[in-house]
């Protein structure tokens, strides 16, 4: 089954953003904060080669934190519409 990650800060607009926006639309997401879970920093590291980038949102079949390899599209700070693309890519429907 497909997942949404969001990894953030619970202090950054452009996390909260993405929260709002996926509560509002009805889609399930779990918050991950890099500042207190390190192994949400890790995934984001993994991401960006090694630098802290945030927010990243990883959408699609996910066991755990994002790890290279899986099937899931990793997107950096992404604009609604790669999202919305991303969201529509593995099932979720946009209310």
């Amino acid at each position: 089954m497909a997942r949404v990650l969001v990894y953030g800060t619970e202090w950054c607009p452009l996390t909260l953003g993405f929260r709002k926006y996926l509560q509002q639309s009805g889609i399930p997401f779990e918050l991950h904060d890099v500042e207190r879970d390190p192994e949400a920093e890790q995934a984001v590291r993994a991401m960006n080669g090694g630098k802290l980038k945030f927010p990243m949102v990883a959408v699609g079949e996910l066991e755990g934190h994002w790890k290279p390899g899986d099937d899931a599209r990793t997107l950096k700070n992404p604009r609604l519409a790669e999202l919305q693309e991303a969201l529509q890519r593995y099932g979720f429907t946009i209310s």
